[in-house]
């Protein structure tokens, strides 16, 4: 999941996987913004990993709002390779396999090639 910021004035949407993932860090930062005067509402959408913040833009300013929910990792990018990369390297890995298997078979002959293959 790609991390997606939604800034208008006087709210402010995130969503990623740390939200998803990290429920308990999550709630517990929310319990902490509710308690600021300028938050007005919190949203937390679990499955969707997704918070929406409306806010008093004349007490607090959105990139002061992002910096805090950067701070405590909610920005951060997965590790985790990305479905397309991990079909990438699987499809490049059975390529070479099968080129390397075709070329062997050329230079020492098929039966010879599906021993070695298949060590």
């Amino acid at each position: 999941m790609s991390i997606y910021v939604h800034k208008t004035k006087q709210r402010l949407r995130v969503r990623s996987e740390y939200i998803r993932n990290n429920r308990a860090q999550v709630a517990e930062l929310i319990e902490q913004l509710n308690q600021i005067d300028a938050v007005k509402h919190i949203k937390h959408q679990y499955h969707a990993g997704s918070v929406a913040i409306t806010f008093d833009d004349n007490e607090l300013d959105c990139e002061n709002l992002l910096e805090i929910l950067e701070s405590h990792g909610w920005l951060e990018e997965s590790s985790r390779s990305s479905f397309v990369e991990n079909a990438v390297v699987a499809g490049t890995k059975t390529l070479v396999k099968g080129m390397a298997s075709i070329a062997l078979s050329r230079l020492v002959g098929p039966s010879i090639s599906r021993v070695i293959m298949s060590v």
